[in-house]
């Protein structure tokens, strides 16, 4: 058994800029742009110090410890906005678990500062395949048969869809994640869609 763990790192800030990523002192990640996410990166289990600076900056604007357990995956995505001094980072645990040859193990995860909580949908009144899921939050994954399918992000007790994602393709036998970035109010909300470790 090994032990290492897999980290990746997600740049989800509206109003922050590029950014490096240092681990305990040495760079790990350089110039990561908002809405990029990069491969996972394995790293010895335990504590490990993580220091987010703007590009080419020695000055970090977040500061984190992180403590990774052996043979175990994580997406740190830097959440929250600089000016309005909220920037966290939210950690999640991609544990998908076994996944059958014909499905897909999806979650959802709200990385949208001024969104509400959300329920996702099937377009047209289809099921519910997560419900309320608040900002820095994870739906958890949850087995969906392979296919395309027409998805509506809805705020928690209403009917009106604040996000559109058509024509999403889930792989059989895959895990997904489809994180919600951007901002409601100046229409920059959208999703990214990434393959998560299985």
């Amino acid at each position: 058994m090994s032990d290492e763990a897999a980290v990746r790192v997600g740049h989800f800030s509206t109003d922050a800029p590029n950014v490096d990523i240092l681990v305990n002192g040495e760079t790990a990640f350089e110039d990561l742009a908002f809405e990029q996410i990069t491969e996972y990166a394995e790293l010895p289990a335990g504590t490990h110090d993580v220091a987010v600076t703007p590009n080419g900056s020695e000055d970090p604007v977040l500061e984190v410890t992180l403590d990774l357990e052996e043979n175990t995956s994580y997406s740190a995505f830097a959440t929250g906005e600089v000016g309005e001094e909220d920037l966290q980072c939210t950690v999640f645990v991609d544990e998908p678990g076994d996944i059958a040859d014909e499905q897909t193990h999806a979650r959802f995860v709200h990385a949208s500062p001024d969104a509400p909580s959300v329920n996702v949908q099937v377009a047209g009144g289809g099921p519910v395949l997560c419900e309320d899921i608040g900002f820095r939050e994870s739906s958890g994954y949850v087995p969906v048969d392979a296919g395309t399918y027409d998805l509506e992000v809805v705020p928690t007790g209403t009917s009106e869809p604040a996000l559109s994602l058509p024509g999403t393709e889930l792989t059989a036998g895959t895990a997904i994640s489809a994180i919600a970035v951007g901002k409601l109010d100046d229409g920059s909300l959208g999703a990214l869609l990434v393959e998560d470790t299985a």
